[in-house]
């Protein structure tokens, strides 16, 4: 079967369950791009894959030899050692180490409990330090973990992630605590939550211990004898055997961050653990009894970076370098992007420039229009009134990412329903089948920082920031607007139906109209705030969150909108398709043309 990753994959790694070598590491970015597209060429080699290289050099791999067991029982004692070090992977994979065929996503297995296959970072780092940040991120799918556990006679959990210690110096001396700071596991036994009370099976869960007492050792200087609860147990998600799960862990000024699909499930203080040098670890870690766990990791990446002056933010957040161009702070392995210089292309009109996936991650940028703020490394977007539009039919001028699929392939078209575009799941069968997705979720963090204040009032202030696009309509248009005299804005969305039927207007924050009052709750300029616009089947969900404020969320049933897979073109059924844009869509064409509007992006991930 030829595979292809359709969305993006960055990778880089860490840590190890009771002990290792380091932890902590510079932002580390890697490529999506398969180095090896065709079967004939598998060989399921991670270093083949360039999307994986940066990770690898910087990371061991820790691994349990299954063939040295006393009594030769995997669930007994098995020796653990480095097999791997960092950037010596060329021509290795094993059989717990390896490129899946099918998926094209990293895989780590092991057998036994208490054993592993882990990749750790050779960087250590302090939890306490108020201006640097550690992150890791990862998309992970553990392959039928009900069925690896069901003969186990002594706990039923695998762990994917972990934050360690490495004691108090750094190094391996007799203050290392046996115990991580954070396990994120699966289980499939029935557990609390220690917060909400509620029970769950077959679901993940953060492990945090609550105090930097060793509850084993009796030689190490931190132990504590009565050792009290040393845990308390969050409830994540739901286990979901059709997509991967993400889940990213922010480590930095006294504080714990835990984020599962874009939403912030636990923000922990721990000064306690301020004295310990920490890392991270990522992979399996079996804590159960006669199975084997297969684990597979979409993504995985790991970032150091600087907290900005305000940087307090639960909202989802890059690791950003100010020093860096845009695609080498975000995945921008699936996207293009139009500006409006005009190409020389458009005849009788000025037509927009297109910057391809290539050249966009060939760390592009452009002065006044495209560029990575140099303070805080938000990626920037400007459109000016007077730019270029993309056609002769298009009112208005972006600078917009369009989503595409395909990445770098350019054997596949632009338009239609291929691997360069998605389908919602009410669609045919044999279209979701063609499709590069299969419905839709993108979740984005902003701050607009300029709107247009001259031309037509009914054009003044306004700015679209996120779409999804059809081939011919647009199921979701989200604006921001700012009216002139006013500190705070409106969120409001527009739902294009395909069949003709009345454009449909949502007002989430504020009012949309040309003469509103200033809304009480409404959003500043340089504000941050993120949106999520969501699509499964026939349902479309927006939401829009804040810091210390409730998600708003709208919800819009798109059975009459006529999105069946179908839309009526020069009087012709034709498939319909779709893909997300986000960037600026000016909405004033009526200025001064060297009007602007302008918005910062701190976090941009899509997923089918």
């Amino acid at each position: 079967m030829k595979y292809k990753l359709i969305s993006s994959a960055i990778l880089s790694i860490f840590l190890s369950a009771c002990g290792g070598s380091g932890g902590s590491s510079t932002a580390v970015n890697t490529d999506t791009e398969n180095t090896n597209d065709d079967t004939s060429s598998y060989q399921g080699v991670p270093y083949d894959y360039s999307r994986y290289v940066d990770a690898l050099d910087n990371a061991n791999l820790q691994q349990t030899d299954l063939s040295d067991c006393t009594n030769n029982d995997v669930n007994n004692s098995c020796s653990k050692s480095d097999v791997v070090d960092a950037g010596d992977y060329v021509d290795y994979d094993s059989d717990y180490f390896y490129i899946d065929k099918d998926s094209g996503w990293l895989t780590f297995e092991m057998e036994g409990d208490s054993n592993r296959t882990e990749l750790r970072f050779t960087e250590n780092f302090l939890t306490n330090l108020t201006d640097t940040k550690y992150t890791l991120t990862a998309d992970i799918l553990p392959i039928s973990p009900a069925e690896s556990v069901t003969n186990s006679s002594d706990g039923e959990e695998i762990t994917l992630l972990q934050v360690h210690n490495k004691g108090e110096n750094g190094e391996a001396d007799d203050t290392v605590l046996s115990h991580p700071l954070l396990r994120i596991v699966w289980d499939g036994e029935n557990r609390t939550d220690d917060i909400t009370g509620d029970a769950y099976n077959n679901a993940y869960w953060a492990i945090v211990k609550t105090n930097a007492y060793e509850c084993k050792d009796e030689s190490n200087p931190n132990y504590n004898a009565s050792c009290p609860d040393s845990y308390d147990f969050y409830y994540l998600a739901d286990y979901d055997a059709s997509a991967p799960t993400n889940f990213e862990v922010v480590v930095g000024n006294e504080t714990l961050l835990i984020n599962v699909d874009d939403e912030n499930k636990a923000n922990i203080n721990i000064s306690y653990w301020s004295n310990l040098y920490s890392y991270f670890k990522a992979g399996v870690y079996n804590q159960y009894t006669d199975g084997n766990s297969t684990v597979q990791f979409k993504t995985l990446t790991y970032n150091e970076s600087e907290y900005a002056d305000d940087d307090t933010t639960s909202l989802p957040m890059n690791a950003l370098d100010a020093n860096l161009a845009p695609s080498e702070n975000f995945d921008l392995s699936t996207w293009n992007l139009s500006v409006p210089i005009d190409s020389g292309e458009g005849e009788n009109y000025a037509k927009a420039t297109n910057i391809s996936v290539e050249d966009l991650n060939d760390g592009y940028e452009l002065e006044n229009y495209f560029w990575t703020n140099t303070t805080d490394g938000g990626m920037v977007f400007r459109d000016y009134i007077g730019g270029a539009r993309t056609s002769e039919g298009t009112s208005y001028s972006r600078t917009e990412f369009r989503e595409m699929l395909r990445g770098e392939d350019t054997s596949i078209k632009t338009q239609g329903v291929n691997q360069n575009n998605w389908v919602f799941s009410n669609a045919p069968e044999a279209q979701q089948d063609n499709a590069g997705g299969v419905d839709g979720n993108m979740v984005a963090t902003l701050a607009v920082n300029h709107v247009t204040s001259t031309g037509s009032s009914s054009h003044q202030g306004r700015v679209i920031i996120g779409q999804i696009h059809a081939a011919s309509d647009e199921p979701v248009r989200l604006y921001y607007r700012l009216l002139d005299g006013h500190t705070k804005g409106a969120i409001y969305f527009a739902h294009e139906p395909s069949n003709g039927n009345s454009e449909e207007w949502y007002e989430m924050i504020g009012s949309r109209d040309n003469d509103a009052s200033e809304p009480s709750d409404g959003i500043e300029l340089d504000e941050k705030f993120s949106f999520e616009i969501d699509v499964v089947g026939t349902i479309l969900t927006v939401n829009i969150m804040r810091d210390d404020k409730d998600t708003i969320t709208q919800e819009v049933d798109m059975s009459n909108s006529g999105y069946d897979g179908y839309y009526e073109k020069d009087g012709v059924e034709t498939e319909d398709y779709m893909y997300f844009k986000a960037g600026v869509y000016n909405q004033n064409n009526s200025g001064d043309e060297t009007d602007y509007v302008q918005a910062t992006f701190y976090y941009l991930s899509k997923t089918h």
